[in-house]
């Protein structure tokens, strides 16, 4: 979560966490942050702005979110996971406070988020509830702006070209975030590039970072940062960048050097850029900056591409590589189990143990081309979604959650790879004895 979130609109999140609990859901979804919402309103004084904004009590929304996804049967984990749309929403809540112009991020802006993002159980029970989203949008937008006496100003390119990294627990990869974090505080050779295959988790360590910085646990040149990733090679194949490339990258340069409060995190920092002036990596586009004192840039790339990178000394002094391998098969499981909640919550499945642990080794025997946890994780996403498809086209009832287990992990990977590998057979029943044999031994 942004540092920019207000003391208010940390409690909706709060909130949110708590009545996930309370539900016994495993994860944190958008039908939680709009309890979390409605329970802040409530308790500011201003659930009767809420109530008329939307038609609905608070008691309304509380009852439909309980209908819409009842109770859970499982103790929630220690860490609540967010589901992807969540996760997007809280993304999304920071870009529509820079939109408004406002200084932080307010539980106004976090509906505008639920709007904005749409779909996901909160959307679902407005609408059910007969509510417009979109002239709820269109109201608080219009509320907001003509509170101002200033019309607000448009976000900045850098603003609207990345993305933030929102703050989440991540699993095993705490060598690499101290080591990132310890480079981008030295005082030369500074610029942390994450080295991996496809896969192993450099977006992990990049969101690490985040979270490190949002819990203060690091040097005080850091603290109150923001971790923002850029995919500059996406950003100019945009069509309404594409005619002024070599423009927007002055612009991003200039306005990134006068913004003292965001650490960089380039995708693909080594990755070919075709340029009219020649071919050029997004790296060596921010070359000007890295030595410019409380710039913080790091990157990432393929193992292969840096190995076929050109020599180029005066930047290689400035890189130190940080290589990321694959996590430990204890990790990797653990990284599985919290991953595993986000993907039963889209997929609205379970996964037993076995398939976790199938997905494992078959990912590392039979899927070269990625490396673990990644390689696991498509796999049992292919697997959810096979078991997702088998129930939809079954006499199975809607209210049945289906269970995804080792043999299906084995068809996913048929399925998605072709590789054929035997399926697990249950164990054979133990035989009875025959009571004329004990008697005559």
């Amino acid at each position: 979560m942004s540092e920019r979130f207000t003391e208010d609109a940390q409690l909706v999140v709060g909130h949110a966490e708590r009545h996930a609990r309370a539900l016994k859901h495993d994860y944190v979804g958008t039908e939680h942050l709009l309890l979390g919402l409605v329970e802040t309103a409530d308790r500011a004084g201003t659930g009767e702005e809420i109530e008329a904004l939307l038609g609905l009590s608070s008691l309304q929304i509380r009852g439909s979110v309980v209908g819409a996804r009842g109770l859970g049967t499982r103790h929630a984990p220690q860490v609540l996971p967010y589901s992807s749309r969540a996760t997007a929403v809280l993304e999304q809540a920071p870009l529509e406070a820079e939109r408004l112009g406002a200084d932080g991020v307010e539980p106004v802006h976090i509906l505008l988020a639920l709007t904005a993002v749409g779909g996901g159980t909160a959307v679902d029970v407005l609408q059910a509830n007969g509510v417009d989203v979109d002239r709820v949008r269109r109201s608080v937008v219009g509320e907001l702006r003509t509170s101002r006496t200033e019309p607000p100003d448009a976000p900045g390119l850098l603003h609207s070209v990345t993305r933030v990294l929102v703050p989440r627990p991540v699993v095993g990869r705490a060598s690499e975030i101290d080591r990132v974090i310890q480079v981008l505080t030295r005082h030369h050779r500074n610029v942390p590039l994450l080295i991996g295959e496809p896969g192993v988790g450099k977006n992990a360590v990049a969101v690490g970072v985040a979270s490190a910085i949002a819990e203060g646990r690091l040097p005080t040149a850091l603290r109150d940062h923001t971790v923002r990733a850029l995919d500059l090679g996406t950003t100019l194949a945009d069509p309404q960048h594409r005619a002024r490339g070599g423009a927007l990258i002055a612009d991003l340069l200039d306005e990134f050097r006068n913004n003292p409060h965001v650490v960089l995190c380039l995708d693909g920092a080594l990755t070919p850029l075709h340029l009219p002036d020649g071919i050029t990596t997004p790296l060596s586009l921010f070359r000007p900056l890295l030595d410019i004192p409380d710039v913080f840039v790091f990157g990432d790339c393929e193992r292969a591409q840096y190995e076929r990178r050109e020599p180029d000394p005066g930047l290689d002094r400035l890189v130190q590589p940080v290589f990321v391998a694959e996590p430990s098969d204890d990790d990797v499981r653990d990284i599985l189990r919290t991953v595993g909640n986000r993907l039963e919550n889209h997929h609205n499945v379970i996964f037993f143990d076995n398939a976790l642990e199938a997905a494992a080794a078959l990912a590392r025997d039979h899927v070269p081309d990625q490396s673990l946890p990644g390689s696991a994780i498509g796999l049992l996403d292919e697997a959810a979604a096979l078991v997702r498809m088998r129930a939809a086209r079954s006499d199975t009832p809607p209210d049945v959650i289906p269970a995804v287990k080792q043999r299906h992990v084995h068809a996913a990977l048929a399925a998605c790879s072709g590789i054929q590998t035997p399926a697990p057979r249950p164990a054979p029943a133990p035989e009875a004895h025959d009571p004329s044999v004990w008697a005559m031994s």
